[in-house]
């Protein structure tokens, strides 16, 4: 997983950089929190270049009357350097005069905006100014750039942006996204029919890599609700998903989100080709193990067909003794379905 999240990091670094990604491709090797304070240090020095320069446009904006300045800052400043004043004027003076611009004007300068430096003058704006800008970028296809607001708008702000998306949208979003809380805040309120079109558009995209990294952002319960919409895409991509999860081993993140999910859902996640694997299903076994996940253990082996049961019989870690012995005195009503299973499969 940290080579996929590595990725991100750099993508991020070159937006911060203003640079083509290509370009950084040198630093993929850097762990996720080696690029992540890079990005941080970057970002503070970028501002601290022509700070001195800023903080004087800054002072001059309190001279002129709040309209002028604004055209000003339209017509002579422009985005880039309209984002570095901001960055450094009272929060009220910003707020007045960020009620003055229109919000084309502010989606443009929002890509050059550090969220930190200006959620106080955030908060301050008109709601609907606010979701106006957010749906601009959501158009443009500024996805990097929401997912630096997400955790800096006020939540119902943040969905009725959200309502005007589609399952793409809220995949790239939710990839580039440093807070995890905040993005499953949002994910607990997004209906069903949502969360498939997610999991769809990782399908149409190939962009798997992208859905396991949201999985691991979620909490049990929502990450159950969008594994719970994988029947919504046919065998190839489940099996495609199920894939990116064994690739980056994030099992340990998705077991314990699967004893919420159906039956029924589970069959159609376990029953596809790559996980006629025995030492995948191993992996599945000592992992849940690790995490003492007896029951969910019962309900992958009970939703797997006869073919895959077959493939069970090579398990070698379920022909440990001390794990049956966990499996069974730790598994509650579904010992007594487990015996019959382990002993036709000739496992005990």
């Amino acid at each position: 997983m940290g080579d996929l999240l590595s990725r991100i990091e750099v993508t991020k670094l070159a937006r911060e950089l203003d640079v083509p990604e290509t370009d950084l491709l040198f630093l993929a090797g850097s762990s996720q929190a080696e690029l992540r304070e890079l990005r941080q240090i970057t970002s503070t020095a970028l501002f601290a270049r022509n700070e001195d320069r800023v903080r004087l446009l800054a002072a001059l904006s309190r001279i002129l009357p709040v309209p002028m300045t604004a055209k000003i800052a339209e017509l002579a400043l422009g985005p880039m350097l309209s984002a570095r004043v901001a960055g450094v004027l009272d929060p009220r003076e910003a707020t007045r005069l960020a009620s003055h611009l229109n919000a084309g004007f502010l989606a443009s300068l929002a890509p050059a905006l550090d969220p930190s430096r200006v959620e106080p003058i955030i908060r301050g704006l008109p709601d609907q100014l606010v979701v106006e800008v957010g749906r601009l970028l959501l158009k443009q296809g500024e996805h990097l750039t929401l997912s630096r607001f997400v955790s800096v708008v006020d939540i119902n702000i943040a969905m009725s942006v959200v309502a005007g998306a589609n399952g793409r949208d809220l995949l790239q979003v939710a990839l580039y996204c440093d807070e995890p809380a905040a993005l499953d805040s949002i994910a607990q309120r997004i209906p069903d029919a949502m969360l498939a079109d997610i999991i769809k558009a990782a399908s149409d995209d190939n962009a798997y890599d992208a859905a396991v990294s949201l999985l691991t952002s979620l909490s049990q319960e929502t990450c159950a609700r969008l594994v719970g919409q994988i029947d919504a895409v046919p065998e190839h991509a489940r099996e495609e998903l199920i894939a990116a999860v064994a690739e980056h081993d994030v099992w340990p993140t998705v077991l314990p989100a699967l004893h919420l999910v159906d039956q029924d859902v589970l069959k159609a996640m376990v029953n596809v080709p790559i996980t006629m694997d025995a030492a995948l299903l191993d992996r599945v076994v000592g992992h849940a193990r690790e995490l003492d996940l007896a029951p969910v253990l019962v309900q992958l082996v009970l939703a797997m067909d006869d073919d895959h049961l077959d493939v069970l019989r090579d398990s070698t870690v379920l022909r440990s003794a001390e794990l049956q012995d966990w499996l069974l005195s730790t598994a509650g009503v579904g010992t007594r379905l487990m015996v019959p299973v382990l002993e036709a499969l000739g496992l005990r």
